[in-house]
């Protein structure tokens, strides 16, 4: 566990040891959430926004169908009953 000062700025330098630890680099991004009274800081992962083909690959077609016929969907929900 590390402290920091708070500076007038509202700022805080992470120590070179929680920098070393998470692999932080100049100009990485660092994920900042509040919980509770805490503060949780994490090093953004770029690679969760690089996903690929995790869409079937007749999305388009299905989207279609989606918007074509609200009312099958709804059907098919138990929204509306035919």
């Amino acid at each position: 566990m590390a402290e920091v000062v708070v500076t007038r700025g509202g700022q805080i330098t992470l120590t070179k040891d929680v920098r070393s630890r998470l692999r932080v680099e100049e100009g990485d991004i660092i994920i900042v959430n509040v919980i509770g009274n805490m503060i949780m800081a994490s090093k953004r992962d770029p690679s969760v926004f690089d996903k690929r083909d995790f869409l079937p690959e007749n999305f388009e077609k299905v989207i279609r169908n989606i918007r074509s016929s609200p009312e099958g969907r709804l059907k098919r929900f138990g929204i509306i009953h035919a």
